[in-house]
C-alpha cells in the first residue's frame, strides 16, 4: 500500500499495520485500563503483517472489522463479523487487492466498505462489488446514509497525486462531484442534508459541510483549529460535531487538537502530550471522546487518549507483550452502551497479526482513568 506523509501523520494509508504498528511497545499486559485484546487473526504467509484498518458497529451484537493481508506488498482485503458471541471470517468478492481503508453503516443490512479502487456493499446476506475505479489512489472515506444515498471520497490534494475524488451514489448511478468535495479526506454523515468532512492539504486542510445541495467551507472552524493538519471528523448530531488534527502542522511532534461544534460555536481542546499522528476516533457514549495516537521519537508508543465531557485529558498505553509493536487504527462505539471496539494490529519478530480491541469499562470509571505512562 502507498503511504504519504505530511505533518507527521499518515495520510495515504490508515492501516495500523503499515504505520502505527512500527511504534515500539513496552512489556505490559494486553489489558490496560479497560482496553484488552479480544481477538487476533493472521492472514497469508507467516511473514505477513496483517492488520485491520476500520471498524463499524451497527448494533449491540453486530460489528465488522476490515483490513488486509500484507500492507506494503501484494495484499488482499479481509473482513470479520461479530454476531454477539465470536468473531468470524466473512467472505469477500474474489479478485480484489489491497486493503479496505474505511467503512460506514446506516443499518445492519446496509454496510459499505472502500479500499484500493473499489466500493463494497453488504445487504444483510452477502458482500458485493458496488463500483470499481480506474483512477489511481486510495479511497479514504465512505458515508452510507441509506441504500440509495452513499458518498465515497478519495482526496489526496497535499500529495499532488491523482486521486479518485468524490462520488455520490443515488440508488441508480454514480456521479462524480467536483469542486471542494474532490479534496475530502474523511467524512461523517448525520443525515442526507447534514454531512461534515475534512480535506487534507499541504496547508493543513479545512472543514467542509454538505447541506443537501452543495458543499461549502466552514470558515468558522478555523478559529478553533488554526493551521492544524486535519485528520478526522465525527458528526454525532446537529449540536455535536468533532474534528481532530495536529498543531502545528510540521514533521515534528505536535499537539493533538480537538474542536467541537455545538450548533452555535466551536470549542478548542488541546492534549497535553506531544503526538506524532492520530487515528480515527469515537464517542465514549458519555459526552467525551476516545482517540488512538502514536508518539514519535525514541520513545514511540501507541496510546488511546480520552477527553471527558468535563474537558479532562487522560491517556492509556496500548501494549501486548515484550518485543511486539501495536497500533490501533479505528474505534467504534457500540450503540446504546459506553463500550467500544478497536481495530488495528500487532507486529512481532516473525510478522504480525490483525487485532481487535475491546473496551468494556463501566461509565462511572471513564473519568477516573489515570495516565499510566
Amino acid at each position: 500500500m502507498k503511504r504519504a506523509y505530511h505533518a507527521g501523520i499518515v495520510i495515504g494509508s490508515v492501516s495500523a499495520a503499515a504505520a502505527a504498528l512500527t511504534a515500539a511497545a513496552p512489556a505490559q499486559a494486553a489489558r490496560a485500563a479497560g482496553w484488552q485484546i479480544m481477538a487476533t487473526v493472521h492472514y497469508g504467509i507467516g511473514a505477513n503483517a496483517s492488520g485491520y484498518s476500520a471498524v463499524v458497529a451497527p448494533g449491540k451484537n453486530d460489528a465488522w472489522v476490515f483490513g488486509g493481508t500484507n500492507p506494503g506488498g501484494t495484499s488482499a482485503p479481509a473482513a470479520e463479523h461479530w454476531g454477539g458471541s465470536r468473531w468470524r471470517p466473512a467472505p469477500l468478492p474474489p479478485g480484489l487487492g489491497g486493503f479496505i481503508i474505511a467503512a460506514s453503516a446506516s443499518s445492519a443490512t446496509n454496510i459499505w466498505a472502500v479500499g484500493s479502487g473499489y466500493a463494497l456493499r453488504w445487504n444483510g446476506v452477502k458482500w458485493a462489488v458496488a463500483k470499481t475505479w480506474k483512477q489511481p489512489g486510495e479511497l479514504t472515506s465512505v458515508a452510507a446514509i441509506s441504500p440509495a444515498n452513499v458518498w465515497v471520497f478519495g482526496g489526496s490534494a497535499f500529495t499532488g497525486e491523482t486521486s479518485p475524488g468524490a462520488w455520490h451514489y443515488n440508488g441508480h448511478e454514480w456521479i462524480r462531484v467536483t469542486g471542494i468535495a474532490s479534496g475530502i479526506y474523511r467524512s461523517s454523515a448525520i443525515s442526507r442534508h447534514n454531512i461534515w468532512a475534512v480535506t487534507a492539504s499541504q496547508w493543513g486542510g479545512s472543514v467542509v459541510h454538505y447541506n443537501g445541495h452543495t458543499w461549502q467551507p466552514v470558515r468558522s472552524a478555523a478559529s478553533a483549529l488554526g493551521h492544524a493538519q486535519l485528520d478526522d471528523v465525527l458528526a454525532e448530531s446537529a449540536s455535536s460535531v468533532w474534528v481532530s488534527g495536529i498543531w502545528p502542522a510540521t514533521w515534528a511532534n505536535g499537539r493533538l487538537v480537538l474542536a467541537r461544534w455545538n450548533g452555535r460555536h466551536w470549542t478548542r481542546f488541546v492534549a497535553p502530550w506531544q503526538v506524532q499522528h492520530p487515528e480515527r476516533f469515537a464517542s465514549d457514549g458519555a459526552g467525551g471522546i476516545w482517540i488512538p495516537v502514536v508518539t514519535g521519537g525514541s520513545g514511540a508508543r501507541t496510546w488511546i487518549l480520552h477527553l471527558s465531557r468535563a474537558g479532562r485529558w487522560t491517556r492509556t498505553p496500548i501494549a501486548a507483550a515484550p518485543g511486539t509493536g501495536v497500533g490501533v487504527s479505528d474505534l467504534a462505539l457500540i450503540p446504546g452502551t459506553t463500550s467500544l471496539w478497536g481495530s488495528g494490529g500487532m507486529l512481532t519478530a516473525l510478522g504480525g497479526n490483525a487485532t481487535i480491541w475491546d473496551h468494556r469499562q463501566p461509565r462511572r470509571h471513564h473519568e477516573a482513568i489515570a495516565d499510566t505512562g
